[in-house]
Protein backbone atom coordinates (compact mmCIF):
# COMPACT_ATOMS: atom_id res chain seq x y z
CA UNK A 1 0.00 0.00 0.00
CA UNK A 2 1.42 3.82 -0.97
CA UNK A 3 1.39 6.21 1.60
CA UNK A 4 -1.46 8.29 -0.31
CA UNK A 5 -3.69 4.91 0.18
CA UNK A 6 -2.58 4.93 3.75
CA UNK A 7 -3.51 8.70 4.02
CA UNK A 8 -6.59 8.46 2.23
CA UNK A 9 -7.36 5.57 4.77
CA UNK A 10 -7.14 7.13 8.05
CA UNK A 11 -8.50 10.66 7.23
CA UNK A 12 -11.90 8.16 6.01
CA UNK A 13 -11.49 6.23 9.36
CA UNK A 14 -11.07 9.98 11.39
CA UNK A 15 -14.53 11.37 9.45
CA UNK A 16 -16.48 7.52 9.97
CA UNK A 17 -15.71 7.00 13.23
CA UNK A 18 -17.70 9.73 15.00
CA UNK A 19 -20.48 9.72 12.81
CA UNK A 20 -20.63 5.89 13.98
CA UNK A 21 -20.01 6.80 17.30
CA UNK A 22 -22.08 9.79 18.29
CA UNK A 23 -24.97 9.66 15.37
CA UNK A 24 -25.41 5.86 13.53
CA UNK A 25 -25.39 3.85 16.91
CA UNK A 26 -27.50 0.94 16.52
CA UNK A 27 -26.98 -0.80 20.06
CA UNK A 28 -29.14 2.25 21.20
CA UNK A 29 -31.57 1.93 18.72
CA UNK A 30 -32.38 -1.40 19.23
CA UNK A 31 -32.69 -0.83 22.93
CA UNK A 32 -35.10 1.96 22.66
CA UNK A 33 -37.15 0.23 20.47
CA UNK A 34 -36.90 -3.26 22.94
CA UNK A 35 -38.52 -0.61 25.64
CA UNK A 36 -41.10 0.65 22.79
CA UNK A 37 -42.08 -2.53 22.38
CA UNK A 38 -41.86 -3.88 25.83
CA UNK A 39 -44.49 -0.58 26.75
CA UNK A 40 -47.24 -1.21 24.43
CA UNK A 41 -49.84 -2.67 26.85
CA UNK A 42 -48.85 -3.77 29.52
CA UNK A 43 -51.37 -6.26 30.84
CA UNK A 44 -50.82 -9.22 33.32
CA UNK A 45 -54.29 -10.13 32.79
CA UNK A 46 -57.74 -9.24 31.03
CA UNK A 47 -61.53 -8.94 32.27
CA UNK A 48 -63.34 -8.56 29.71
CA UNK A 49 -62.65 -7.36 25.74
CA UNK A 50 -65.37 -5.68 23.62
CA UNK A 51 -64.62 -5.79 19.66
CA UNK A 52 -67.00 -3.71 17.44
CA UNK A 53 -67.13 -4.19 13.66
CA UNK A 54 -69.93 -1.37 12.24
CA UNK A 55 -73.30 -2.18 14.02
CA UNK A 56 -71.70 -5.70 15.04
CA UNK A 57 -70.21 -5.70 19.00
CA UNK A 58 -68.94 -8.92 20.92
CA UNK A 59 -68.25 -8.82 24.41
CA UNK A 60 -66.98 -11.79 26.44
CA UNK A 61 -65.51 -11.70 30.28
CA UNK A 62 -63.34 -13.67 32.76
CA UNK A 63 -65.67 -16.11 34.24
CA UNK A 64 -66.32 -15.81 38.13
CA UNK A 65 -63.20 -18.70 38.90
CA UNK A 66 -61.19 -16.79 36.68
CA UNK A 67 -59.76 -19.61 34.71
CA UNK A 68 -62.34 -18.99 31.74
CA UNK A 69 -64.36 -16.23 29.20
CA UNK A 70 -67.86 -15.84 28.83
CA UNK A 71 -69.31 -14.26 26.33
CA UNK A 72 -71.72 -12.14 27.55
CA UNK A 73 -72.93 -9.98 24.20
CA UNK A 74 -74.87 -10.95 21.91
CA UNK A 75 -76.53 -13.35 24.43
CA UNK A 76 -77.44 -17.14 23.16
CA UNK A 77 -74.14 -17.19 20.61
CA UNK A 78 -71.53 -19.31 21.13
CA UNK A 79 -67.61 -18.68 20.11
CA UNK A 80 -65.40 -21.10 21.33
CA UNK A 81 -62.98 -21.00 24.44
CA UNK A 82 -59.80 -21.18 22.75
CA UNK A 83 -60.68 -18.80 19.99
CA UNK A 84 -61.47 -16.37 23.50
CA UNK A 85 -58.38 -17.28 25.07
CA UNK A 86 -56.21 -17.00 22.05
CA UNK A 87 -56.97 -13.22 21.77
CA UNK A 88 -56.68 -12.59 25.28
CA UNK A 89 -53.37 -14.02 25.15
CA UNK A 90 -52.03 -12.15 22.21
CA UNK A 91 -52.82 -8.96 23.71
CA UNK A 92 -51.53 -9.88 26.77
CA UNK A 93 -48.16 -10.84 24.87
CA UNK A 94 -48.31 -7.76 22.85
CA UNK A 95 -44.64 -6.53 22.73
CA UNK A 96 -43.33 -6.71 19.19
CA UNK A 97 -44.53 -4.00 17.31
CA UNK A 98 -43.72 -1.60 14.88
CA UNK A 99 -43.91 2.06 15.16
CA UNK A 100 -44.51 3.37 11.98
CA UNK A 101 -45.40 7.28 12.65
CA UNK A 102 -44.83 9.13 15.90
CA UNK A 103 -47.40 12.12 15.61
CA UNK A 104 -49.17 11.72 12.09
CA UNK A 105 -51.31 14.54 11.22
CA UNK A 106 -52.83 12.71 8.56
CA UNK A 107 -54.73 9.70 9.68
CA UNK A 108 -56.27 8.73 6.28
CA UNK A 109 -52.73 7.43 5.52
CA UNK A 110 -53.50 4.58 7.49
CA UNK A 111 -56.77 3.83 7.30
CA UNK A 112 -57.70 5.48 10.97
CA UNK A 113 -59.65 8.33 9.66
CA UNK A 114 -62.59 6.10 9.75
CA UNK A 115 -61.14 2.79 11.41
CA UNK A 116 -62.48 -0.94 10.19
CA UNK A 117 -62.75 -1.86 14.10
CA UNK A 118 -62.22 -1.36 17.51
CA UNK A 119 -60.99 -3.46 20.77
CA UNK A 120 -61.41 -2.51 24.01
CA UNK A 121 -60.04 -4.33 27.02
CA UNK A 122 -60.48 -4.16 30.43
CA UNK A 123 -58.06 -4.96 32.97
CA UNK A 124 -57.88 -4.89 36.95
CA UNK A 125 -54.62 -3.66 36.98
CA UNK A 126 -55.07 -0.70 34.57
CA UNK A 127 -57.55 2.38 35.59
CA UNK A 128 -59.22 3.13 32.46
CA UNK A 129 -60.08 0.75 29.88
CA UNK A 130 -57.98 0.44 26.37
CA UNK A 131 -59.52 1.17 23.40
CA UNK A 132 -57.21 -0.05 20.19
CA UNK A 133 -59.00 0.77 16.59
CA UNK A 134 -57.90 -0.80 13.39
CA UNK A 135 -57.27 0.61 10.40
CA UNK A 136 -56.20 -0.44 6.85
CA UNK A 137 -53.28 -3.26 5.71
CA UNK A 138 -50.16 -2.35 5.24
CA UNK A 139 -48.68 -2.46 1.59
CA UNK A 140 -47.01 -5.73 2.17
CA UNK A 141 -50.57 -7.23 3.70
CA UNK A 142 -49.01 -8.75 6.76
CA UNK A 143 -49.94 -6.15 9.85
CA UNK A 144 -52.80 -3.99 10.18
CA UNK A 145 -52.50 0.08 11.30
CA UNK A 146 -53.54 0.22 14.65
CA UNK A 147 -53.53 3.30 17.19
CA UNK A 148 -54.38 3.66 21.20
CA UNK A 149 -56.58 5.89 22.22
CA UNK A 150 -54.41 8.66 24.12
CA UNK A 151 -51.50 7.41 22.45
CA UNK A 152 -50.82 9.30 19.13
CA UNK A 153 -48.30 6.66 17.63
CA UNK A 154 -49.23 4.66 14.86
CA UNK A 155 -48.64 0.99 15.19
CA UNK A 156 -48.16 -2.05 12.76
CA UNK A 157 -50.06 -4.95 14.70
CA UNK A 158 -49.54 -8.58 13.17
CA UNK A 159 -52.84 -10.01 11.01
CA UNK A 160 -53.27 -12.28 13.60
CA UNK A 161 -55.59 -10.17 15.68
CA UNK A 162 -57.39 -9.35 12.96
CA UNK A 163 -57.83 -12.67 12.32
CA UNK A 164 -59.32 -13.90 15.40
CA UNK A 165 -61.56 -10.72 15.56
CA UNK A 166 -62.64 -12.07 12.33
CA UNK A 167 -63.39 -15.85 13.17
CA UNK A 168 -65.13 -14.68 16.65
CA UNK A 169 -67.53 -12.43 14.56
CA UNK A 170 -68.06 -15.61 12.01
CA UNK A 171 -68.92 -17.89 15.18
CA UNK A 172 -71.36 -15.04 16.37
CA UNK A 173 -72.91 -14.94 12.61
CA UNK A 174 -73.11 -18.82 12.62
CA UNK A 175 -70.80 -18.76 9.31
CA UNK A 176 -68.07 -20.32 11.45
CA UNK A 177 -65.44 -22.62 8.95
CA UNK A 178 -66.80 -20.58 5.70
CA UNK A 179 -66.04 -17.43 4.43
CA UNK A 180 -67.69 -14.41 5.27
Amino acid sequence: MSPRHAIVFTILIAILFPYYYFVDRPEIKAATLKQEQESLLRLETIDSITLQRGDEKITYKKTADGKLYALSDPANKFVPQDLMQALAGLLINAKSVEIVAENPQDLSQFGLDHPRGELTVIAADKPAPIKITFGSENPTRSAVYAQIEGIPKVFLLGKNLEYYQTLMFQWVEGKQGKNA
